[in-house]
């Protein structure tokens, strides 16, 4: 392993870096965009600020912890967790359909495991199923209300669904989606670079698309923490099945989350 690490390029580490930071650019624009269509106007240097918060807690199941920026406007300007908790749920739903059709392209160009695209394409019509069709969006928040952890955040379900509304129309939707996929697209470049880094350049940038996704996708359903040991055996896994060893592959694994998932946390929290 410690032979392995050695040989990583460390000139690659700022081009990383640097696409890791500006692959934040695309989702702070999503979140001031979508507190500015439901008219929650908050300075924008401050707006920064919330936004990294959010990025510190990406370590918890399912990212729930990012219901932290709710309460810290709510500690700061006293805004209403009932306007700001569902624009972070609905945050984290657009990221997931960013992720489906990142996924989704990178599949369709390389050609490979087509059947993935019919469920993921059935994954998404579950979820503008539940975004567009009141009834089910309502009994949503009615069953996420009845948890302790939730309830403090959803206040008023009417109140509520009347943030997810303004911030599911066509015209909010199409942006925000946009914005999410071009997130995939540059933390993945990020991932394709730390190949390039050990000298592993038997992939193309679309399949490392395909695998990074796709197992940070799996991470995210299993609940667990950040994915932890999920995403990475995922990683991990898929890379070997594309002809990179399993000690290469396992190191891989690891660097690509340090570099992407906890450079970003360490930020967050400072």
């Amino acid at each position: 392993i410690s032979e392995k690490i050695s040989n990583f390029k460390i000139n690659y580490l700022p081009l990383i870096l640097l696409l890791v930071s500006v692959s934040w650019c695309p989702v702070f624009i999503k979140w001031h965009f979508l507190l500015k269509n439901c008219e929650i106007d908050i300075p924008l240097t401050k707006s920064i600020l919330v936004f990294l918060s959010g990025t510190a807690f990406e370590i918890t199941p399912g990212q729930i912890g990012a219901l932290m920026k709710s309460q810290i406007l709510k500690t700061i300007y006293n805004i209403p967790r009932t306007k700001t908790a569902p624009i972070v749920l609905v945050e984290k739903v657009y990221d997931l359909i960013g992720a489906i059709l990142a996924s989704i392209i990178g599949i369709i160009i390389l050609g490979v495991y087509p059947h993935l695209i019919v469920i993921a394409i059935l994954v998404l019509a579950v979820i503008f199923f539940f975004m567009y069709y009141r009834p089910a969006s309502e009994l949503f928040f009615k069953r996420i209300s009845k948890l302790k952890f939730f309830s403090k955040y959803i206040e008023n379900i009417s109140e509520s669904y009347k943030t997810v509304q303004k911030s599911t129309n066509v015209k909010v939707a199409t942006v925000c989606i946009l914005l999410a996929v071009t997130y995939w697209f540059i933390i993945s470049a990020a991932a394709y670079y730390i190949l390039i880094g050990f000298d592993i350049n038997i992939l193309d940038y679309l399949k490392v698309l395909a695998i990074y996704v796709t197992s940070i996708l799996l991470g995210a359903i299993s609940f667990i923490p950040a994915g932890i040991g999920i995403t990475e055996g995922t990683l991990a896994g898929l890379l070997t099945l594309e002809g990179i060893g399993v000690s290469a592959a396992l190191i891989l694994s690891v660097m690509i989350r340090i570099l992407t998932l906890w450079y970003s946390v360490g930020v967050g929290f400072i």
